[in-house]
């Protein structure tokens, strides 16, 4: 069937059941890739149109006065469809509603096939960050002229449609095949419409990609090896910055200025290298960071031939610097560069899981649409790594199960072992120049004596104000509740469809009695039930013993301590523990029990597998049950152990951790005494000049250091104006609720005034919430801005930060995450206004452990620790503003403590601004431009 009939509609609203009705269709007829009908036109719903659906479409009521009802274009219509396949972005929205029209008015609904462009999307574009029609069309340079009007829409899917079907045609026949019989679970009809072009390719002698291999019935990238080449001479890297390098940059950065600060930079870095020094590197917003470290990186392992290691806070910013900065390098330097990424084995598919997860067809709709993505994924992939996948939410499930772990790496037992990702990934290390990890990654390796970074001497710390922290919880541990119940549920019972289930009618032979399996089913169901009243009773103590000014928080938070374990509701919650760890021990020796009789050498690889995986689920079970224990009822002075969960929702919402409060002993041991260099740099890592609290948070006090701060350039400082409000009234003089009230007032001024496009940060989610609430207040039909606040808005940080960026005129409310690790370009940010200086809560586990030892130490913890941190966060909260020197905007200060306290003169000096002005509100206002 070669005829597509493309559908968009606009309606009243979602409810096409009740009173929603279509104000607009089009319909484009397709044969052969071309459009040879068309139908649009506007309907009379006989009804109002909503202002919401007039704000987003464009369409307002009179438009459709005049316009025909439905049933006067219903025969036209109809016969459209006649031997033709119905397409749509999200299909069931606009068929069901015609479906829905044509019952009405008395005809027959439509008998077609159908395929939603969202489903084909995900499927063949599965790495995209987003599949909204809009977004798409900006992704695939599709003209979109009027978003949200049926004839634009219709006509942007008609085009995506041919660019999928192209895209699926060129698919291997190993792919098609799989996707055909996953397909089977999707909600459109995509696999009658797969099994014609499967007809077709089996009587076509065309020959297969030679970019693909076919493995075990499975299609995967061919990625050849290629032996590096020998590079000829080149200049030193100092002749390189004097004669080449801003040439060059000039040609490969829009925008690029020429700045000393950065070929300063450079030559710091490569220097410390070279001779063996640490390096302690502030780099402020403009000096161009990232490739300042990168270029003499690359320079100094070429001609020392020495690896070089790269660590960043994150797996997002690994990525992020190999996506964006790791072409510019290779497009600098005059050499083959040979770069290695790696992070934790789990973030890597184990192909022989998928292998086996491909034969169940048990699948619900999210578990048949990651499955289809990743098969269309890994004919593309070079990585293996599964963040690479925008997998849907129940898609995560499937992640959890396909992740490399200890098993995958068997060689003997794994046919797919030649071609690992992971494996690949560690191979790669061998020959690099430069690898590229995340800190969690560098730490966690280095603490088990992992070989695959035990031969590096050089490391390049990034985002390294966060390394401490990041150290804390890797030589920590914690428990989640979620986490447990997950793998509880991949076992579940023999009335499932999960893993036991499948053993029982897989493994039935005389090793194993009837009784066990009636034995696994009883100790599953009495694990879950006594690990949620477990938890039941540790989320109620959490919240009985808050204080009554944290009852408006998100999450609360409490130390476990000898004080605690006093209380009589401890005791009842370490009864609970003791059932569970009875119930948790009984269940671990039974199934060693079953584990110890199954000899998998002589079973099919697919019962095996799944013998494995119960072995494994098994093993975690009963470790995360230690490190509950450990957590909970051991006591250790080197560590602070507390409880989270949230003010709403379950008891699975509660995590408890336990992390060391000193960390510099463990950095020296594993990774500062085996250094011959190190780089530590950030934009924040100084306070008055002065890189103390850092390096007695690191642990580097003892060691001999450079030390180097280099400044903003003076067009980045310009950029920026700072208003301090002069007729601010101080948190003491008010109560809460009349603190919210005047600072949700300045904040929509101020923000009305710059026409939204504003970012406020919070410390606490009490007086966000209120202060929500009063600008929500303020908003009037002549002047309202789009408030997007964190836990207002659906969502989490990044959905937010896209939110606020695709809506006009908006305030974004945040909290601590908010602060650091978001850019925001400045077309859509143009005022940061912080509510309160960002002091740690005084009742912060891992601050009051912290700020007890500095007391023991005679030291004052004010100063030693709550108002470091605090000047830090807040260099982070004014980094949020400008990102180049084209950026323009203004930071805002509510907190009168900047100017009234005898500590706020120190904020104001770690500024890099010219241009402060401190004035009463009416006048600031007068200021903004």
């Amino acid at each position: 069937m070669k005829r597509f009939v493309v559908v968009d509609l606009e309606t009243t609203g979602n409810h096409f059941k009740s009173r929603d009705k279509i104000i607009q269709i089009a319909a484009l007829v397709i044969e052969n890739g071309e459009v040879i009908e068309q139908l649009s036109t506007f309907l009379n719903p006989k009804i109002p149109i909503p202002k919401f659906i007039t704000e987003l479409t464009g369409i307002d009521s009179e438009m459709v006065q005049h316009a025909p009802l439905f049933e006067q274009i219903a025969d036209e219509l109809h016969t459209l469809f006649d031997d033709a396949i119905f397409v749509a972005h999200n299909v069931m929205f606009d068929l069901s509603f015609l479906q829905e029209e044509f019952e009405r008015i008395g005809k027959p609904k439509l008998n077609t096939l159908s395929l939603d462009t969202v489903e084909l999307t995900r499927i063949l574009f599965p790495t995209l960050n987003s599949y909204k029609l809009s977004d798409l069309s900006s992704t695939f340079k599709i003209e979109h002229t009027n978003p949200h009007q049926a004839d634009s829409d219709a006509e942007v899917t008609a085009e995506l449609l041919g660019i999928l079907l192209k895209k699926l045609h060129s698919l291997p026949y190993a792919t098609l095949k799989h996707l055909y019989t996953i397909s089977k679970q999707l909600k459109s009809d995509l696999h009658f419409y797969i099994g014609n072009l499967l007809d077709e390719k089996s009587l076509m002698m065309t020959s297969e990609r030679d970019d693909i291999i076919e493995y075990r019935g499975i299609a995967i990238r061919n990625e050849k090896f290629h032996l590096p080449q020998e590079d000829e001479n080149f200049n030193d890297i100092h002749t390189f910055l004097v004669e080449d390098f801003d040439e060059q940059m000039d040609a490969l950065v829009e925008f690029y200025h020429p700045r000393n600060e950065q070929k300063q930079y450079i030559t710091d870095v490569y220097t410390s290298l070279t001779n063996d020094q640490f390096l302690i590197a502030e780099a402020g917003t403009g000096i161009g960071k990232t490739i300042g470290y990168l270029l003499p990186s690359a320079y100094f392992s070429k001609q020392k031939n020495k690896q070089i290691c790269i660590s960043t806070s994150t797996i997002a910013l690994q990525n992020q610097l190999i996506q964006n900065q790791l072409p510019l390098l290779r497009k600098l330097v005059p050499f083959q560069l040979r770069v290695a990424s790696i992070q934790s084995k789990r973030h890597y598919i184990c192909l022989q899981k998928f292998e086996h997860i491909l034969r169940e067809d048990d699948d619900n709709y999210d578990l048949a649409l990651t499955k289809a993505m990743i098969s269309v994924w890994l004919t593309e992939t070079t990585t293996g790594v599964l963040d690479e996948v925008s997998l849907p939410s129940g898609g995560y499930q499937l992640w959890n199960r396909i992740g490399c772990d200890d098993d995958s790496e068997n060689r003997r037992g794994n046919p797919w072992y030649s071609k690992c990702f992971y494996q690949k990934a560690k191979n790669d290390l061998l020959l690099a120049d430069l690898v590229i990890t995340n800190h969690a990654y560098l730490l966690s390796t280095i603490q088990k004596h992992e070989n695959t970074l035990q031969s590096v001497e050089h490391f390049i710390i990034d985002e390294a104000h966060l390394f401490e922290e990041v150290a804390g919880r890797t030589f920590g541990s914690s428990y989640s509740c979620i986490k447990y119940n997950q793998l509880l549920s991949r076992l579940n019972t023999t009335d499932s469809v999960d893993l036991i289930n499948k053993l029982y009618h897989n493994v039935q032979n005389n090793n194993v009695k009837q009784n066990w399996w009636k034995k696994t089913d009883y100790y599953v169901r009495e694990l879950k039930f006594e690990s949620d009243e477990l938890f039941r009773l540790i989320k109620d103590f959490i919240l009985i013993n808050q204080r009554d000014d944290n009852k408006d928080n998100i999450r609360y938070s409490l130390a476990i301590n000898h004080k605690l374990k006093k209380y009589s509701k401890w005791q009842v919650l370490k009864d609970s523990f003791d059932r569970f760890e009875m119930i948790s021990n009984n269940f671990n020796k039974h199934c060693e029990e079953f584990i110890i009789k199954q000899e998998t050498d002589q079973m099919s690889a697919y019962i095996a597998s799944m013998i494995n995986e119960f072995k494994m689920i098994v093993n975690e079970l009963f470790q995360m049950k230690n490190e509950l224990k450990e957590i909970l009822f051991e006591e250790n002075e080197e560590f602070v152990s507390w409880m989270e969960t949230e003010a709403k929702g379950s008891f699975h919402s509660t995590f408890l951790y336990c992390e060391r409060v000193k960390n510099q002993e463990m950095l020296k041991e594993f990774l500062f005494d085996k250094a011959k260099s190190i780089l530590c740099t950030s934009a924040t890592l100084s306070i008055q000049n002065s890189f103390d609290f850092f390096k007695n948070e690191l642990g580097l006090t003892d060691y001999h250091l450079v030390e180097k701060i280099y400044s903003t350039p003076s067009e980045f400082k310009e950029g920026v104006t700072v208003l301090i409000p002069t007729d601010l009234e101080g948190i003491k003089e008010l109560t809460q609720e009349e603190y919210a009230k005047q600072t949700g007032d300045y904040i929509f001024k101020i923000a009305s005034k710059v026409n939204g496009r504003t970012l406020v940060l919070f410390t606490a989610y009490d007086l966000l919430k209120k202060t929500y609430e009063e600008v929500k207040m303020h908003q009037t039909e002549d002047q309202s801005l789009n408030l997007i606040g964190q836990g207002f808005s659906q969502g989490g940080k990044q959905r937010l930060i896209k939110q606020f960026l695709q809506t006009k005129q908006s305030i974004l409310f945040g909290t601590n995450t908010f602060w650091e690790g978001i850019d925001l370009p400045n077309d859509e940010l143009d005022c940061v206004i912080i509510v309160r200086l960002p002091f740690t809560s005084p009742e912060k586990p891992m601050y009051v452990a912290k700020s007890r030892l500095l007391k023991n130490e005679g030291k004052n913890s004010f100063a030693e620790l709550a108002l470091p941190l605090a000047i830090m966060k807040f260099k982070q909260g004014y980094g949020r503003l400008i990102r180049n020197e084209k950026d323009r905007g203004y930071f805002v200060i509510l907190d009168n403590r900047i100017t009234n306290s005898t500590y706020g003169s120190k904020f104001i000096e770690v500024l890099p601004n010219q241009k402060i002005i401190t004035d009463c509100l009416e006048n600031l206002l007068d200021k903004i431009d």
